[in-house]
């Protein structure tokens, strides 16, 4: 599935970023919290007249906050911070999650940006476990455990126009 670039107006930019201050929540901890999300989006389209996704905006805001164009939260006690809650998940929950992301080669972000992801990667969990659990809670966990260095790398990705992966024989030859 292509992603369709979100565009915003300078002043809808503008109320996001206010919007986004005011909500307090870092765009690492709004795919912990689907409900501010949600919260947060539905605040946005009723004052912009738009009718954009959560993930879209989330989206939006991540790769500003990549690019170093996004506006930065204060610093935050480390009490403060919202962390995927581990009583959540079993021991075996783990191993489904970690399995789950070195199998489908997916980085963890993108699970909280895609609906079809969000979707393949929850139905999976529930194959995998027998439960249900939010999309946007195990993608935070999977995020989470990657920040804490539990997960594989994920292998790169070899095309015809990028030689820089391919096997050097391949390249050489």
């Amino acid at each position: 599935m292509t992603r369709t670039k979100l565009q915003l107006k300078p002043e809808e930019d503008h109320l996001l970023r206010i919007l986004y201050k005011q909500f307090d929540i870092t765009t690492d901890n709004f795919p912990r919290q689907p409900d501010k999300l949600d919260e947060f989006t539905e605040t946005f389209n009723s004052l912009t007249g738009r009718s954009d996704i959560g993930p879209e905006l989330l989206h939006y805001m991540m790769t500003r906050r990549k690019k170093k164009q996004w506006v930065k939260l204060g610093r935050k006690k480390t009490s403060d911070k919202q962390e995927t809650p581990s009583h959540l998940f079993t021991k075996d929950d783990w191993r489904h999650i970690d399995a789950i992301y070195e199998e489908f080669q997916i980085p963890s972000d993108n699970f909280s940006l895609d609906a079809d992801l969000s979707k393949k990667l929850q139905d999976e969990f529930a194959r995998r476990s027998g439960r249900i659990v939010p999309a946007m809670v195990i993608s935070a966990a999977m995020v989470t455990r990657r920040k804490a260095g539990k997960l594989t790398t994920l292998k790169p990705k070899a095309s015809d126009d990028d030689l820089a992966f391919r096997d050097i024989d391949e390249v050489a030859g």
